[in-house]
């Protein structure tokens, strides 16, 4: 799979806030639609009469002996999942006080129990939704430029203290071994209730997989 030109909505302002990097979305323009109402991505399909507290957070996957984990994270979670790698850090991607969330951190974890290395290509990852549109992931290079065109004094330096929580490019996995970083996405388009997240060209020693994960939407409570 070719990765696709995003356009400009799913790439976000940065700023710089009490000395770290926040990533936040744009001031919304006058007469723009009305925020969407808050809610979770939950693992599994789309249920109609599914109770609000009904659900869970992660979708696993076992291929070859590889244990593949996907979780769309709440703020809270997001930023716990931040200091088990650097534990001094703040969420770099807390939007400021008062404003929605307007892109979704996704914890991928390879638990890699196969006799091979497996290899992940984050720019193969795109998301499908119900409502026929497609979003693929924000890597570091959208935010470089992106901190360039909002002026950053050094926008070099900001992706340096947010490099090692993304997948970026290919990552290798060997056998053995653990790893678990984030994607980042901008805001799902359109009206939706399920969607579809593939990966493709996952390889397993010689062996190239595709693989699929099925979450849905659900209001928040409150």
């Amino acid at each position: 799979m070719q990765r696709g030109s995003r356009p400009p909505h799913c790439l976000l302002l940065l700023v710089v806030l009490a000395g770290t990097f926040v990533v936040a979305p744009p001031p919304l323009a006058r007469g723009a639609p009305r925020v969407e109402a808050p809610y979770r991505i939950l693992a599994g399909p789309f249920l109609k009469k599914a109770r609000q507290d009904a659900g869970v957070t992660t979708s696993s996957f076992n291929l070859k002996g590889v244990t593949i984990s996907v979780e769309f994270l709440e703020p809270a979670a997001r930023a716990a999942f931040v200091r088990t790698i650097a534990p001094a850090a703040q969420d770099p991607f807390a939007v400021p006080p008062g404003r929605p969330e307007n892109y979704h951190a996704v914890r991928v974890g390879f638990d890699n129990g196969s006799a091979a290395d497996v290899v992940f290509q984050a720019g193969n990852v795109v998301v499908y939704t119900d409502g026929k549109t497609q979003e693929f992931g924000i890597d570091l290079t959208d935010l470089y430029r992106v901190a360039a065109e909002a002026g950053a004094d050094d926008p070099q330096a900001m992706i340096n203290r947010v490099a090692p929580l993304l997948y970026d490019s290919s990552t290798t996995i060997p056998k053995g071994r653990k790893m678990e970083r984030l994607l980042l996405f901008g805001p799902l388009q359109g009206k939706w209730r399920e969607i579809q997240m593939i990966f493709s060209f996952l390889q397993i020693g010689a062996e190239t997989h595709t693989v699929s994960f099925t979450f849905h939407k659900q209001a928040s409570k409150g």
